[in-house]
């Protein structure tokens, strides 16, 4: 596999098998875990949306947005993560 010259290149000299097994493993899967993290997450910013609250101020917001990514992480490593502490304690 050689360099990518274009983004078309990029899409179709991607290994979607491997994405897909790695979304795919756990239980549940990996993807649906993300999925219902992230919905949580919009359907609290909808119904502050709709009850016509103020928008978050702008430090929040990035707390908010940090915290998200945090936990995305933790649901995408948590294996790693699990093996990591089982070895240290």
């Amino acid at each position: 596999m050689g360099p990518v010259n274009t983004m078309l290149e990029f899409i179709t000299d991607a290994r979607w098998d491997e994405l897909y097994a790695f979304f795919m493993k756990g239980t549940p899967p990996l993807i649906a875990q993300l999925m219902a993290l992230n919905t949580v997450i919009f359907m609290l910013f909808m119904v502050r949306r709709m009850r016509g609250k103020s928008t978050l101020r702008a430090e929040m917001a990035s707390l908010v947005q940090s915290l998200l990514l945090f936990a995305n992480m933790l649901a995408i490593f948590q294996d790693n993560i699990k093996e990591s502490l089982d070895w240290y304690l």
